[in-house]
């Protein structure tokens, strides 16, 4: 047929262009071996199981075994707006998934000698202060940095869902910051400042952006071909899904106002991930020693061996040896899940916030249960665990104590004011941008406020004054504020 083109008229005259467009579909897709394909009772169950996303926000789910797609579907609407459905073709954000891509980044540098896993990150990023202790890259990559998470710290400084945020955000936070959480080496505490600062070492020591050496040396590499690192706002993914979370009885769109990458920012489909999951087990990228180097867990100072490694976690799940990672952005929701004895696995990508673990679980159970352990039946609660809120420890600070609380508190941290005044003898918050809210004591000089602001420890003067507080909110520990007069 050289110099002809190919049309539905002269290949399969008299078949439906519809007909034939399947059959063209069918002929080009992958044949699979015997032993390679999801079974009629799998995808029967996988049906039912996913039938509740029909007309909604749903999910692709892809199942590999022997490092083939042996099913990979989609379940649910992609844009409510416009009626798209969901497709194994369809770009969807995979939130903290990504992790194991910017580490086997620095993985592949360390290899190179490019860079040491060892090297104090000031190396690599002069900008940052130094705080007395050294912070490594494993550091980093193993969540034991003691930086403070860029999420909480925004939040104490009055963002809002919605607000922008950049790339550079990530390095200018840190810049700014008086002290750690804690000793690097110390403790696990999860910290996406740290993956976004990884990002930023990978493209200072390789010369090449982020952007660009991933497509170049992982994404090209591997065959993932529909992958993307979103680096400015607002840009444009051809593909992609919409995110969605419930309100009321309806579903709303989310935003993810960011180009913020490292950590996340990375767009992806189940067919490209699998690619990514078959090349744990080959190694044809990056080669054996990177492949065994993403498998080491981290290890604290006191030698506690962590689960987490180089951007996964890698233990055992139910009697088999599990690399895997979630993720979460916006209305997005990602499960990565490899076993490599049964050199096989899950991926779901999903575009609604209220898609949890269950769903997953699921799946896993259906392609996978018959070479699980079964799942520990429910224990019932022994009678430690019954504790009586009302006999838990509290305390009822007098008058003359509130009073001496109130005044306008100032982070040089996060360059923020926080006013705290006294209203029908409780002690109330009021910020710029957060608005008044209530704070409850719950132990001697310590408060309890909402999610953003977490609780504040008051320090006391020598005269018994509170000059000063500190506040932790979960990824932020002991951020000082200080009493000033405005």
């Amino acid at each position: 047929m050289h110099g002809s083109r190919w049309t539905v008229s002269n290949l399969a005259p008299g078949m439906p262009r519809v007909a034939f467009l399947v059959l063209l579909a069918a002929l080009a897709a992958p044949q699979l071996a015997a032993g390679q394909v999801a079974t009629l009772a799998e995808r029967h169950q996988l049906d039912e199981r996913m039938a509740e996303y029909v007309d909604e926000p749903g999910a692709v789910v892809a199942v590999v075994r022997e490092g083939k797609v042996v099913l990979a579907e989609g379940y649910g609407l992609a844009n409510l707006e416009h009626g798209i459905t969901l497709a194994r073709e369809t770009v969807l954000d995979i939130g903290s998934v990504a992790k194991q891509f910017t580490s086997f980044a620095i993985a592949l540098l360390a290899d190179e000698g490019t860079l040491s896993l060892d090297d104090d990150i000031r190396i690599h990023l002069p900008e940052v202060p130094d705080f007395g202790d050294v912070i490594t890259v494993r550091h980093m990559i193993h969540h034991m940095s003691g930086l403070r998470e860029i999420y909480n710290s925004e939040s104490l400084a009055g963002r809002q869902d919605g607000d922008a945020m950049q790339q550079g955000d990530a390095l200018r936070l840190t810049e700014h910051m008086h002290d750690l959480n804690f000793t690097p080496g110390d403790r696990y505490l999860y910290c996406n400042t740290a993956y976004m600062l990884l990002a930023d070492i990978v493209s200072r020591a390789s010369g090449m952006p982020f952007p660009e050496f991933m497509a170049e040396r992982v994404f090209g590499p591997v065959g993932m071909h529909h992958t993307t690192i979103m680096s400015k706002l607002g840009q444009s993914i051809p593909g992609v899904a919409e995110s969605y979370t419930p309100d009321d009885d309806d579903f709303v769109r989310v935003f993810d106002n960011s180009s913020l990458y490292g950590a996340g920012g990375m767009y992806s489909t189940v067919d490209d991930l699998a690619l990514w999951m078959n090349n744990y087990a080959t190694a044809a990228v990056g080669g054996p020693a990177v492949i065994e180097q993403m498998q080491q867990r981290g290890v604290l100072n006191d030698g506690e061996q962590l689960s987490y490694a180089f951007g996964i976690n890698v233990g055992e799940l139910r009697g088999q040896r599990a690399i895997r990672h979630t993720g979460s952005s916006a209305g997005f929701r990602a499960s990565f899940m490899f076993l490599p004895e049964l050199a096989g696995g899950i991926i779901t990508l999903s575009n609604r916030s209220d898609m949890g673990s269950v769903m997953p679980a699921d799946v896993l159970e259906i392609f996978f249960g018959d070479h699980l352990k079964p799942l520990p039946a429910d224990e019932p609660a022994s009678d430690e665990d019954l504790v009586d809120d009302d006999e838990s420890e509290s305390w009822s600070p007098t008058t003359t104590q509130i009073a001496s609380l109130a005044g306008s508190y100032y982070s040089e941290e996060l360059e923020t004011v926080y006013t705290l005044y006294v209203e029908n003898g409780m002690l109330m918050g009021r910020h710029r941008r957060h608005g008044t809210f209530e704070l409850q004591a719950t132990a001697p000089m310590t408060f309890e406020g909402p999610g953003f602001f977490g609780t504040a420890v008051f320090e006391t003067s020598a005269g018994g004054l509170s000059q000063t507080f500190r506040v932790s909110n979960g990824r932020v520990l002991n951020l000082l504020f200080q009493k000033v007069d405005l």
